[in-house]
């Protein structure tokens, strides 16, 4: 708990392409978009380093989930009583956690990119605890789901080492044709995203660096708010694509899932993406500029690593509801809890 990094983790809008050659694995129609920000290690908005798989009736969120942490209706009283000083932060320590080997980053998002939901998202409040619920469907439309494992960076090849990695995720795909190291760096004050490489059984490895991209401040609390700002570069379609996200956790409460209730902070997103014809070796610029997109997100984030964020639009301010759309659903849970069949391409065992 970008296509979690909150940006986390903080978790941006990303196209991909379902790829499937087992037969269980239909493509789904083409591309489509879902929401990655917040996410702890996001999916790359525009660049997925490989198939997301379809979900099958062997992997569901149910499975795969770790055990739900219940509050009761007593704690929830208790910390409405004491308002903001009940707010929880994320530590370094608590994305060092997530962030351990062993560990796996699961996201869930659906793949209809039309599919829209109503939900009660609450408004911007630094004082009061508020409650979330999810709705109790969700695990229908999210039907689609990616993992990426969390490694020791000395695994990475030297070649595709980012300088100052602390930590980092793999990404298999393609029948291990692609795979895809994202790289951060956790510090006592933030978690940075270094850039992403990957290693190509066919074609050149490559490698982009997002230098001073913050995932998120730390600790991660109520009222923080900072822009992050991301570079995709791939060298296959000479076009470069910068993000520039601006985070606010402006709420905090109870955030109910369809696998237990837990504490979260509530964060907000606007986003911008330009895209860039970089053909002609010439740098960002509005001269080659070809593309720009805007959208708004909300999100929550929990300690036990959850995560869901989604774009929302319509906002009643009456009955403090949106219509959500792209929506993704992460959890940290342990690699081994995992089938051993559960991979990102259909046909490659893990």
């Amino acid at each position: 708990m970008p296509n979690f990094l909150l940006p986390f983790l903080l978790t941006f809008a990303v196209v991909i392409d379902v790829i499937a050659s087992n037969p269980e694995c239909a493509r789904a129609g083409g591309s489509g978009r879902i929401s990655q920000a917040y996410n702890l290690f996001p999916n790359w908005r525009n660049r997925l380093e490989g198939a997301t798989l379809l979900a099958s009736s062997r992997t569901n969120l149910a499975n795969d989930l770790a055990f739900a942490n219940i509050i009761s209706n007593t704690e929830d009283r208790w910390r409405n009583k004491l308002g903001a000083a009940a707010a929880i932060q994320l530590s370094t320590t608590d994305f060092n956690t997530f962030a351990q080997p062993g560990n796996t980053l699961l996201t869930y998002s659906g793949s209809n990119p039309e599919s829209t939901l109503t939900m009660v998202i609450g408004q911007a409040d630094l004082t009061n605890a508020q409650t979330w619920t999810l709705p109790a469907d969700l695990t229908y439309q999210l039907d689609q789901v990616s993992r990426r494992d969390f490694i020791a960076p000395t695994t990475i090849p030297a070649n595709l080492r980012i300088s100052g990695v602390t930590n980092a995720t793999k990404y298999v795909a393609d029948n291990r044709a692609n795979i895809g190291y994202r790289q951060y760096q956790i510090s006592g004050s933030a978690v940075n995203f270094l850039g992403y490489s990957v290693d190509r059984k066919v074609g050149s490895d490559y490698e982009s660096a997002s230098s001073g991209s913050i995932m998120t401040q730390l600790p991660a609390q109520l009222s923080d708010n900072f822009i992050s700002t991301t570079l995709s570069d791939n060298p296959d379609d000479e076009l470069q694509t910068i993000q520039a996200d601006t985070v606010t956790f402006d709420g905090f409460g109870t955030l109910k899932t369809p696998t237990g209730s837990f504490q979260a902070l509530r964060y907000t997103i606007r986003s911008g993406l330009h895209t860039y014809d970089t053909s002609g070796g010439d740098p960002p610029s509005d001269d080659n500029l070809i593309d720009t997109e805007t959208d708004q997100k909300v999100g929550w984030v929990t300690k036990e690593g959850y995560w869901f964020v989604a774009n929302y639009a319509n906002y009643n301010p009456s009955k403090k509801s949106a219509e959500l759309s792209q929506i993704s659903y992460s959890a940290i849970v342990t690699t081994r809890s995992l089938s051993p069949t559960f991979s990102n391409s259909c046909n490659c065992i893990r």
